[in-house]
């Protein structure tokens, strides 16, 4: 069984980037651009992949680790990451069933069976199914800018998830998510670029 702060942050740095879908087309008569038009773009995506970069500032390491690999997301529940530099891992969520993959080893955990981490991953699919109520219930949610440069920044409601995560910090242009930043509550943070795989 997987646990403590190493692994509650690696759930939701795997998560969050798949905060990814296609750009919908624009209609001269679209209403404004808010978060209530992000969520419901979001909410038509069916499928997306895209090649992510990645570079996590932990304080105990000398230098920023650098990591890349390829994110996917199927409706309804279905998000994977894809590590292939510096080494090999696959993270997925798949229902309510979490599973690692490295080194030839798998680790799996139940959702429900732990309910820091299942809190983490809802609140992540809130945000791929573009559910705006599940969202603001799961997190503080203040969003500026406008269709062709936003910020959505997330903190959490909850102390348990506020205890390993102080924010998030997501940006974009229409329904692209180009660049996720995870603040994490001791002074850790993760930078993700996004580009749609081609």
């Amino acid at each position: 069984m997987i646990s403590g702060r190493r692994f509650l942050a690696r759930v939701l740095i795997a998560a969050a980037p798949l905060l990814l879908a296609p750009l919908a087309p624009g209609a001269a008569d679209a209403p404004a651009w808010d978060f209530v038009r992000l969520m419901a773009e979001l909410a038509q995506v069916q499928t997306s992949e895209a090649r992510y970069s990645e570079v996590r500032h932990v304080a105990m390491l000398q230098r920023p680790l650098e990591l890349s690999g390829t994110l996917r997301y199927t409706r309804p529940a279905r998000i994977e990451k894809l590590q292939t530099r510096p080494f090999r891992e696959l993270v997925r969520v798949d229902e309510d069933t979490l599973t690692l993959e490295r080194d030839g080893k798998t680790r799996s955990v139940v959702l429900r069976n732990v309910p820091l981490v299942g809190a983490l991953v809802e609140s992540l699919r809130a945000t791929l199914a573009g559910d705006a109520t599940e969202l603001e219930r799961l997190y503080h949610v203040s969003m500026d800018g406008s269709r062709e440069g936003w910020r959505l920044k997330l903190t959490p409601r909850e102390i348990e998830v506020a205890g390993i995560v102080r924010e998030i910090n997501i940006s974009g242009a229409g329904a692209r998510v180009g660049r996720i930043e995870i603040l994490e509550s001791g002074g850790d943070r993760s930078v993700m670029t996004i580009r749609e795989a081609s």
